[in-house]
């Protein structure tokens, strides 16, 4: 099932990399890989990069996957190598579905294991021992109660996994994102009031004089400062704003074209036909069955 979601996955997996710093891939529900493995550290390659070492990895994700499998619950892990690792599994209606498979991590809070007893445990196998010493301490470490705040976190978002699958809605990442860098780039400008006022009422008839006002600039003025830190007029700006809400309603929502019109404050759908092919290059229709395969 989770095979159709991967591009949506991948937007995941990439977010958990950046929160958490670990290394990050998804599995189906037969253990399978669905995404790239991500930020792996070099100790851990090293390891994997050893054919027997590299066995006895797969022997221990496939044991952790099991048990994680059967209890349908997170479950947290020390591996062969010595680091903790964690797997919290996706379930929909009951069934299992896939899992994160996430750490490559030292506890910050453990003192009683260290390279010491991973070199002992893996003793007279064919690596560096120079290498495993330099990577080993550029692992990231972590307090256990951490770990356990994170492996919470990745439940909430497996629970969200199965909520969009279930209601065939994804969040959409890029018009929050473009949102959110807006508020922080402009956040200290003369139009921060401006930009803040369009993007929280796109769906109003807004005008040039009552936005400018917000800002306690003429008109003249707003609109020579506006186009330099914006590289659009105040009219160009409102369209793309509004175009870019059409793009979400399309995408998540079954609207039709005439209930999007009238959600971004245009009431003649034939103009925001129109002026969203301007924008996109495509017709709305035409872009609704592209994201909605």
């Amino acid at each position: 099932m989770l095979h159709k979601y991967k591009k949506e996955l991948i937007k995941i997996q990439e977010d958990i990399v950046n929160m958490t710093k670990m290394a990050v891939v998804i599995v189906d529900d037969e253990g399978n890989y669905l995404t790239e493995k991500s930020n792996y550290s070099e100790f851990c390659k090293i390891f994997r990069k050893n054919k027997e070492l590299n066995s006895f990895c797969e022997k221990c994700d496939v044991k952790a996957l099991s048990k994680a499998f059967l209890s349908l619950k997170p479950y947290i892990y020390r591996c062969h190598a010595g680091l903790v690792d964690m797997i919290i599994p996706i379930i929909y209606q009951g069934e299992l579905i896939g899992a994160f498979l996430v750490g490559q991590i030292l506890l910050e809070d453990e003192e009683t294991f260290d390279l010491d007893n991973i070199l002992v445990e893996n003793i007279g196998k064919e690596f560096s021992i120079r290498k495993i010493a330099e990577n080993y301490n550029f692992l990231k470490k972590v307090k256990y109660s951490e770990l356990q705040s994170i492996a919470s976190i990745l439940h909430y978002t497996s629970v969200y996994i199965t909520n969009c699958i279930k209601n065939k809605v994804w969040y959409n990442h890029k018009i929050e994102n473009n949102i959110k860098q807006e508020r922080v780039e402009y956040s200290h400008s003369q139009i921060s009031s401006a930009i803040t006022h369009i993007n929280e009422n796109v769906r109003d008839n807004l005008h040039l004089e009552e936005v400018s006002n917000l800002c306690n600039l003429s008109v003249s003025q707003f609109s020579r400062v506006f186009k330099r830190e914006t590289g659009k007029t105040f009219k160009e700006y409102v369209l793309m704003k509004k175009i870019e809400k059409a793009k979400y309603f399309l995408e998540i929502t079954n609207k039709s074209l005439s209930e999007i019109s009238n959600e971004i404050g245009i009431d003649d759908s034939s103009y925001f036909t129109k002026v969203f092919k301007k924008y996109e290059k495509m017709c709305p229709k035409e872009y609704r069955e592209i994201f909605q395969k």
